[in-house]
């Protein structure tokens, strides 16, 4: 994915959403909310306390009434919870009459729990979640679009893939909180300087080898793992219409690519996560890739180093992984939506983001997050900043869910030899495409 591309995917994003503002959506007959900040100041039947009003709570809400504040649900745990809940409390402290909670929903029950709760009026004002059900959600009426409130300098906060990745059928319906991506791992006592090529990659072969290793180790039967393959080729799942676009030429080169990857040695076949971090850990994987997720895979004492993907040789194109960004999201059902956006707005602020990245080591889409002397100095944070550039927002509709087995199955049969590439990719079309048009 070049950078040309991105912005002429970008472009078709800002037209889309014509970037209108709240003043320029108004009719006469309209009272127009207060735009935010300031969020409009309203009445409530109770006040809490500034800090009092704010509760974490790290289970399912079964039955409990409704918080007269805005609720927000998240599947956040640890330092990620931790700076969630700061940024929640300098917005209470600030606004101790539009009191947020906090709500921690286990992510395992997260989206069927979001989805028969908000429209039997019971879920959340707000929520986090990765953008992959944005579509789907979109479409039935679950969640409400932002675009009323947001305007391009706004959204020019955040990097343009970020933005993209919220964007649906010709809305906005969220604000980034974080994003991730894969990018390239390096033992630094193994390589000295980063592969910036396909071909340099290949060419740490021989020596690893001879260690009875590998040049490169990643998930590669899985359709993520494969991705910077797939999109540095130009192959792709959907076409600019929404239409499947998986037996093609590009992705069988990719596949091909894969497979000549695992039969020259190059890489392990059928490697999956526990493999791929003991082959780095015990230096037979000179290179890795994998996402921020996999720092806690490291071992003590590893020499390590992230730098993002090399070119593709063979067309010149950035291997580019899927965009996976988590979205602030707004309920349709929320109670009070000029004061929910405006909290989406606060927590997504560069102000919070500084915090995530700190404290969570969250990669956060905040440009000017970057500028942070503690964050700019992050080279991990830094790798995965600047691997964003080329990226491919992960597809919102329903043939990105229906697509990962039946892709997998065919990266299995293909890496072990079985199956030429543009047969499996054929199969795989053909599946998802069944699925799509439903019982006959």
């Amino acid at each position: 994915m070049t950078k040309d591309d991105s912005a002429t995917r970008l472009r078709a994003v800002r037209t889309a959403l014509g970037w209108r503002s709240p003043a320029a959506t108004q009719t006469q007959e309209e009272t127009p909310p207060a735009p935010p900040p300031p969020p409009p100041e309203k009445p409530k039947a109770r006040k809490k306390k500034a800090l009092g009003a704010l509760a974490v709570l790290f289970a399912l809400l079964g039955g409990c009434g409704r918080t007269q504040g805005t609720v927000l649900w998240h599947a956040y745990n640890g330092t990620e919870a931790s700076a969630l809940t700061r940024s929640a409390a300098r917005w209470n402290a600030e606004h101790p009459d539009q009191p947020l909670e906090l709500v921690g929903v286990p992510y395992a029950a997260f989206a069927d729990k979001l989805t028969s709760a908000i429209p039997g009026g019971n879920g959340p004002d707000l929520f986090i979640y990765p953008q992959d059900r944005i579509g789907d959600w979109a479409d039935s009426g679950v969640i409400e679009p932002i675009e009323f409130w947001v305007d391009e300098a706004r959204a020019a906060r955040f990097t343009d893939e970020a933005v993209e990745s919220m964007a649906y059928k010709g809305s906005l319906w969220g604000l980034p909180v974080a994003v991730k991506s894969i990018a390239l791992y390096y033992r630094t006592d193994l390589v000295a300087t980063p592969p910036t090529t396909t071909d340099a990659l290949i060419a740490l072969a021989p020596e690893m080898t001879k260690r009875r290793g590998y040049a490169v180790a990643y998930a590669n039967v899985d359709l993520y793992g494969h991705a910077p393959w797939l999109f540095g080729f130009g192959g792709r799942i959907v076409d600019e219409d929404g239409n499947l676009a998986i037996a093609t030429p590009e992705a069988a080169a990719a596949m091909a690519f894969a497979r000549d990857l695992v039969a020259t040695g190059v890489a392990p076949g059928h490697a999956e996560g526990p493999l791929v971090a003991t082959l780095f850990n015990e230096g037979k994987a000179a290179t890795v890739m994998s996402g921020p997720w996999f720092q806690s895979d490291i071992a003590a004492g590893v020499p390590w180093k992230v730098a993002t993907l090399p070119t593709v040789s063979a067309t010149g194109k950035p291997a580019a992984p899927f965009l996976g960004a988590e979205g602030m999201l707004m309920s349709a059902r929320a109670k009070d939506k000029d004061t929910a956006f405006a909290i989406m707005d606060a927590l997504t602020s560069d102000a919070s983001a500084i915090e995530r990245a700190k404290i969570a080591r969250q990669v956060v889409p905040n440009i000017h997050a970057y500028d942070d002397q503690e964050i700019a100095a992050d080279p991990t944070l830094r790798a995965f900043r600047d691997q964003l550039a080329h990226t491919v927002p992960m597809p919102k509709g329903a043939a990105m869910r229906m697509v990962w087995t039946p892709y997998k199955t065919a990266l299995g049969e293909v890496l072990s030899g079985r199956a030429s590439p543009a047969d499996q990719l054929l199969a795989v079309e053909r599946e998802v495409q069944s699925y799509l048009d439903g019982p006959k």
